[in-house]
């Protein structure tokens, strides 16, 4: 076989390589179709619909343009530099495209192409082989067997997955790309943006320690995800965990955690899943915040990017009935979060507001008690009150009950009744903005986090008024008790880890 040539531009660090992943000047896609059902079709495609600002060559043997943009026979004969190289053809030709992107001088690729160590010993020979002849290049490359990448600040959407998220402060490192898509997807439904993502396939050559290095290091990223099937290199992962954690929360969901899932890892990237408690341990001591589910990975990560953290596990809670106080409170408990008693001025002040039959303790059952006003007052006492440190709020978002209620009701629906109904909605969209509003200004002016739950507001729609108003600030409704203490929990655990690292007193209720 030929000897791969060196990269052009000499020798650089991986994070100076993959700061040229994420932000290219110039993307061929080699394999590049004019047919829709192909993949070389879909990541050109969402090139070009992403809006990607710079040269975008379709690298194509038979094909004169593509898409309306000029296709090339070969990446030698495109007419300037290229800094990334997406590579969509069969395993076969994979490791030629390798060899023209050395002579290129690329610095970076992304092989989409399957059929390497995730199907059998002989195709992980090749892998090895492509390792090898990627590491003499001297290139970054992600996969093979991924889904692609995405910089939302470069509007670089290298990627076979229909997902254009707006620019925000998350990151994240998948070694599935569904994965990483069911996260960008459930993202774009809420208004959460990301800042990059990666499905890093089978790491033959970039790994995802390296990727978590990178994201430590990068100043559009605040929050990590990662979901993991398996850690090739553990040493340098739990050496790159423990150099990002003190900075930046790092959240990782474990995928092959059972011998059904350990298998179904070895023929999805093949990666060993390894043993998980060890696993576990490790990613704990570092700092890592471990989760168990997708829905728990979501939560948390948009919660650690749009709220403070806590200066001690203090919580006090808030609730229009009763019900959701004591399973928030059971949460809260189990989550290591403490419920202390109601300071006596407190007490004292929601007496002269609220209905005798108020719960006077913590959590402050409103006993659906009064109006929206009646809420926002108990909760600014509540935030206010240096005898808690963060408040879980239970029932915004009258707004969205009223309107199924007038919509469904055989009363509100007769045409007679169409200005009451109105004009009820209008007041509960007015009183839910403001309230909205408020939470965002006492979280800003104390520096607790709120978080808000509500089994009505916090699924996504054009009229939702809440669910608007928290998107500002990148926040999120949470549809459970459930959902509001995990994450709280989680913020009170990693705010717990950073004052250690710093030699703080840990604060504690």
């Amino acid at each position: 076989m030929e000897a791969p040539a060196p990269l052009k531009h000499g020798r650089v660090s991986v994070n100076q390589k993959l700061q040229q992943l994420f932000h290219p000047e110039a993307v061929a896609v080699i394999g590049a179709s004019a047919t829709p059902s192909k993949w070389g079709f879909g990541i050109l495609h969402n090139l070009i619909q992403g809006q990607f600002p710079g040269p975008i060559y379709p690298i194509n043997l038979k094909e004169k343009e593509i898409l309306g943009r000029k296709a090339y026979p070969s990446l030698a004969e495109t007419p300037g530099p290229v800094d990334l190289a997406v590579i969509v053809v069969p395993p076969e030709k994979v490791i030629p495209a390798v060899l023209d992107c050395g002579r290129k001088g690329v610095a970076a690729a992304v092989i989409i192409t399957a059929g390497f160590g995730e199907v059998g010993a002989e195709e992980m020979r090749r892998q090895e082989e492509l390792s090898r002849v990627i590491r003499q290049t001297g290139m970054a490359a992600i996969g093979p067997n991924c889904q692609g990448v995405m910089s939302a600040q470069s509007r670089l959407f290298a990627q076979f997955l229909w997902l254009f998220p707006p620019a925000g402060k998350i990151s994240i490192v998948s070694q599935s790309g569904n994965v990483g898509g069911s996260l960008m997807g459930r993202g774009m439904a809420f208004g959460i943006g990301f800042s990059k993502f990666v499905s890093s396939g089978n790491e033959a050559v970039t790994k995802c320690h390296e990727l978590l290095e990178y994201f430590g290091e990068d100043p559009e990223t605040e929050v990590v995800m990662a979901y993991l099937e398996g850690v090739p290199e553990g040493r340098a992962f739990f050496r790159a965990l423990k150099r990002v954690t003190p900075r930046k929360p790092v959240l990782i969901l474990k995928g092959g955690v059972t011998e059904a899932g350990s298998r179904a890892c070895a023929s999805h990237t093949g990666i060993l899943a390894g043993e998980s408690d060890l696993f576990a341990s490790a990613c704990r001591q570092a700092g890592a915040v471990l989760v168990d589910t997708l829905d728990d990975l979501f939560y948390s990560a948009v919660t650690f990017a749009s709220q403070p953290l806590p200066r001690t596990n203090r919580v006090g809670i808030v609730t229009w009935g009763g019900g959701w106080g004591v399973l928030a409170a059971d949460a809260c408990v189990r989550e290591g979060l403490c419920l202390p008693a109601l300071p006596a001025e407190v007490i004292a002040e929601l007496n002269e507001f609220l209905p005798s039959r108020w719960s006077h303790n913590n959590p402050v059952d409103l006993a659906a008690g009064g109006g929206p006003g009646v809420l926002s007052r108990t909760l600014e006492l509540m935030v206010k009150s240096p005898a808690f440190d963060g408040v879980v709020q239970l029932g915004i978002g009258i707004s969205s009950f009223l309107r199924f209620m007038t919509q469904s009701s055989f009363f509100f629906g007769h045409a007679d009744r169409a200005k009451v109904r109105e004009t009820l909605l209008s007041m509960a969209v007015e009183s839910d903005k403001k309230f909205s509003e408020k939470v965002m200004r006492l979280s800003r002016e104390t520096g607790k986090p709120i978080l808000s739950a509500s089994d009505t507001a916090s699924t996504p729609s054009e009229d939702n008024v809440v669910m608007q108003t928290f998107r500002q600030e990148g926040k999120i409704i949470y549809p459970t008790p459930f959902h509001a203490a995990r994450c709280l929990g989680h913020l009170a655990r990693y705010a717990r880890f950073r004052q250690k690292i710093k030699g703080e007193k840990p604060g504690q209720g």
